[in-house]
């Protein structure tokens, strides 16, 4: 036995000879040699380590731990409390104190992006050999974090948005934790705490979560509950409800989650209410407008960075909303694009639209309101959406129907079409608002179209009747509607080419005071031709300037002059009248309008009427004959070249046919 060892020892001896001294003449190599020398150097290193990691104190290598972390995540990692880790059962266990990761290099406002006192995590050994991570235990004690995102998008977690993928977690408990966003593009700010456990139920126990806060200065509650964790499978749905409560705004989610606990693809049914659609910004990041109360629901599902609302349906005020809408968060904005559409519209659910959620008594007695639009929000999302709605409500005009398609892109909204359809005409153009700078400015281009005009006189007796055509082309900045009128400028047109009324009215617009007392107290209602009538005015810098007032009828002309100020809302016009035939008794008194646009006030120049009665008294003085002279008037009007006129409309963009324009009168 011994001349065996000592041949064997031998050959060794001269291998080695022949490694050190570079003969390989007597060296032969063979796999099953170099396999036999692998396995025993990976089974000594794994040896060796074993017994490395088996006697090692952690603590002694927390430093480089932590310089490797920081190194590899590009902020500084620290660890200063005691660091255990038994490697060595079943479940593996790590428990770590006094933990602190830091932020990027470019945020210098705060030290720390996430501190924790204490953290202990088991795994299960198996399938981590295999890179499969399950975590039957997770437990972490007065974590803080703080979420920050600059203007520029940059973020201190440098999360990519195609949601965040945890582990299956068996046992999740959390104390008393912190958490504070500060997000720059979406203006929202965040702070609140949050914990959770696995609390005991009558079918064993169930998992949740509760935070409470502020968000962006509205209370925030939140809880989130789902059967127990334990149970937790992958391959399986997890099933859970939530409620969340922001200041008025209020929704309860009963959803699951596909694959367990990859938080980028679930689906949840969800029922909202709230004060405005526009408190929901703060959660979603999309900018909806003002709106009376509301009560939504419908099915969310989200998809990575695709979300989808399908089977949305509810109230808005009065009127009913049904339809779908999607976004896709991959690009740098969001892009959304829905269809939405109404049964029934009532036109008051579109006042908090511009009132910003306001009563009427809220925003004073204005008729154009100045709450401010937070028309900022409108660059921070892309969309295209269709909204229809089959009829519609209203209190002043017989409207049917709304249809319009609403862009958004790199902060320019666009209403076009914008069209309202009435039972006879429709009302049609676009509406433009560039929020690309800080103060936005807005663009309308409307068109009426063969509107009877009894549709604008109140009241059941229609004196007046015919068809309206209009176009306002109008232009102004402000963050509001009542800034961007008294910044108008532009022009407004309206005609009616042809129509007819009341007889005695025209009368009263000629001030021929014996026709039309005799017409009125006789109940006469005999109808006259109105020839044609035009109001046009410049608007400049809030003021409408006008450029022609005509109304021609059979008997009289009426020709006036004015403004109307936006800037204050009010009027001062003043029409003359002047007759086509001889009156006997005619009074030379203008009619001024003048007021608010909200109440406009109708009354008569009595100056003129004053100096023409002290001429009457003074002819009065040589015959009483003479003073009936300055009361006559021969009645030289004349008839108002029409043709000419409603073709001056249409070059300055009223909508009047070509046809209306050859069969108008002329002199």
């Amino acid at each position: 036995m011994s001349l065996v060892r000592h041949a064997e020892t031998s050959r060794w001896h001269h291998i080695w000879h022949d490694l050190v001294v570079g003969d390989f003449r007597d060296f032969h190599f063979t796999w099953a040699g170099f396999l036999r020398w692998s396995i025993t150097v990976v089974v000594a290193f794994l040896i060796a380590l074993i017994v490395t990691l088996y006697f090692l104190d952690w603590n002694s290598v927390r430093g480089p731990i932590s310089s490797y972390l920081s190194h590899r995540y590009g902020r500084t990692i620290a660890i200063g409390g005691d660091l255990k880790v038994d490697l060595f059962r079943r479940q593996p266990h790590i428990a770590v104190n006094d933990l602190a990761i830091g932020n990027p290099s470019w945020l210098t406002s705060q030290p720390h992006g996430a501190r924790l006192d204490h953290a202990e995590i088991e795994f299960r050994l198996w399938p981590a050999l295999f890179g499969h991570l399950i975590l039957p235990r997770v437990e972490l004690d007065h974590p803080d974090l703080l979420l920050v995102r600059l203007s520029d998008g940059r973020t201190n977690w440098d999360h990519n948005g195609s949601g965040l993928t945890i582990p299956p977690i068996q046992n999740f408990l959390l104390k008393d934790g912190h958490v504070e966003i500060d997000d720059a593009v979406r203006h929202l700010k965040f702070q609140g705490a949050v914990s959770s456990e696995e609390k005991a139920g009558g079918k064993g126990s169930a998992f949740h979560l509760d935070g409470d806060g502020t968000l962006n200065g509205e209370k925030f509650t939140a809880t989130v509950q789902g059967g127990p964790l334990i149970h937790v499978d992958e391959s399986k749905p997890y099933a859970f409800e939530a409620e969340l409560q922001v200041g008025p705004s209020h929704a309860i989610i009963d959803g699951r989650i596909d694959h367990p606990f990859h938080l980028g693809q679930w689906g949840a049914r969800v029922e909202a209410t709230g004060k405005t659609l526009s408190g929901l910004y703060d959660v979603t990041g999309i900018p909806l407008p003002a709106t009376p109360p509301y009560h939504l629901n419908g099915t969310l599902r989200r998809d990575g960075k695709f979300y989808s609302v399908s089977d949305l349906a509810g109230a808005v005020g009065k009127s009913d909303l049904r339809g779908t809408i999607t976004v896709d968060a991959s690009g740098p904005v969001p892009d959304l694009k829905g269809h939405l559409t109404s049964r029934v519209l009532d036109l008051d659910d579109l006042g908090p639209l511009f009132r910003g959620g306001k009563t009427p008594a809220e925003t004073g007695h204005m008729l154009l309101p100045d709450a401010t639009l937070h028309t900022a929000r409108l660059r921070q999302v892309n969309g295209e959406v269709d909204y229809d709605a089959d009829a519609i409500v209203s209190r002043d005009f017989p409207l049917r129907g709304l249809s319009t398609h609403i862009s958004i892109q790199n902060g320019m909204m666009t209403l076009k079409p914008l069209a309202f359809s009435f039972t006879q005409g429709k009302l049609s153009g676009a509406v433009s608002i560039d929020a690309r700078k800080d103060v936005p400015r807005t663009k309308m281009d409307a068109r009426i179209t063969d509107i009877p005009i009894e549709h604008f006189i109140k009241g059941s007796e229609k004196p007046l009747s015919g068809t309206v055509e209009a176009r306002a082309q109008l232009s102004g900045v402000g963050a509001s509607v009542h800034k961007v009128a008294s910044s108008a400028n532009g022009t407004f047109t309206a005609v009616v080419p042809q129509g007819a009324m009341k007889k005695s009215l025209a009368e009263w617009m000629g001030v021929n005071v014996l026709s039309a007392l005799g017409l009125s107290l006789s109940g006469d209602q005999s109808q006259t031709n109105i020839r044609c009538a035009v109001m046009s005015f410049h608007a400049n810098n809030g003021v409408l300037n006008s450029q022609q007032i005509l109304f021609d009828t059979e008997p009289t002309r009426l020709d006036g002059h004015g403004d109307i100020n936006l800037r204050d809302e009010t009027l001062n016009l003043s029409l003359q009248g002047k007759p086509k035939h001889f009156q006997l008794l005619h009074l030379n008194a203008p009619i001024k309008v003048s007021g608010s646009l909200s109440a406009p006030q109708i009354s008569v120049d009595k100056k003129p009427a004053l100096v023409q009665g002290a001429l009457g008294a003074g002819l009065g003085v040589l015959s009483p004959f003479a003073a009936i002279l300055a009361f006559v008037d021969p009645g030289l009007a004349k008839n108002a070249d029409c043709a000419a006129i409603l073709s001056d409309a249409k070059n300055q963009g009223a909508p009047v046919k070509a046809s209306v324009v050859r069969n108008a009168p002329s002199k």
